[in-house]
């Protein structure tokens, strides 16, 4: 079974899931239960998870794009003029 992209595998979800009740607990002194922590959960993965994929993305473009121009730049300090 192939995941999206911006998915996480099962034991990923769990620990997530497990980390957000703990921040539900501690932070805002609330005890949800499992299925509405990870109702909660799955609605962040569906709406925000593409976003900062995307975003992820976008600075894998920039970043390969300014080495690219890095190794340009050092390619053409190599081209050699021919004698005259």
């Amino acid at each position: 079974m192939a995941l999206e992209p911006h998915q996480l595998e099962k034991d990923e979800r769990d620990q997530a899931v497990t980390r957000l009740a703990a921040y539900l607990r501690r932070e805002r002194d609330e005890e949800w239960g499992d299925l509405a922590v990870r109702l909660l959960f799955d609605t962040f993965e569906e709406q925000i998870a593409p976003l900062h994929y995307n975003r992820g993305i976008a600075q894998a473009q920039r970043a390969t794009r300014e080495l690219a121009d890095v190794f340009d730049v050092n390619l053409e300090s190599l081209k050699r003029l021919p004698r005259a």
